[in-house]
């Protein structure tokens, strides 16, 4: 729920928000990307202290800690909500210029990639007519070359099967 600026005066004190204050849009955007980084740290820093002094508070009614009164605990409940929802605030417009730095710098290298590009030239298109290219190169092959014909193979496989029956009839 947003807090105005009278209930941020009563609830945290002057100078905490001025500095929750800092983190509202226009003030925001004003910003330089350094003091943008201080003031989330200091957010970070008041945010951390009022968790610390609920989680104590958790602790004294255990009886492992301190007494601490229930008003004490719910005033750090609210500043710990305050100083969460400011800090989200800056981590956004921090993510937001980002993302523009990221997009200006892509667009300045696609403007550049362009130029050099125009620079270059178009490259030469090659006319409509006809005209010889060097085409693909053969390979030498790599099988063995066979001896004898086609025609001569089945001869010589009846020449050899003949051969051998007559020598195994001799030695019978």
């Amino acid at each position: 729920m947003a807090v105005t600026k009278a209930d941020l005066q009563r609830i945290l004190g002057k100078d905490d928000a001025d500095l929750v204050e800092q983190a509202r849009h226009p003030a925001l955007a004003d910003l330089t990307q350094d003091e943008l980084r201080q003031l989330s740290n200091r957010l970070r820093e008041r945010r951390n202290k009022a968790n610390t002094a609920i989680a104590n508070h958790r602790r004294a009614i255990k009886g492992r800690g301190t007494g601490v009164t229930e008003k004490l605990e719910t005033n750090q409940r609210r500043h710990y909500s305050i100083f969460g929802e400011a800090l989200a605030r800056t981590n956004k417009e921090t993510t937001r210029r980002q993302v523009q730095a990221r997009r200006t710098e892509l667009m300045s290298n696609a403007q550049r990639a362009l130029s050099l590009k125009q620079a270059a030239g178009a490259p030469g298109h090659p006319g409509g007519e006809a005209h010889a290219g060097s085409g693909m190169k053969s390979n030498a092959s790599t099988k063995t070359a066979k001896v004898g014909s086609v025609t001569q193979h089945a001869r010589v496989s009846q020449a050899t099967k003949t051969a051998q029956a007559k020598k195994d009839n001799r030695g019978a």
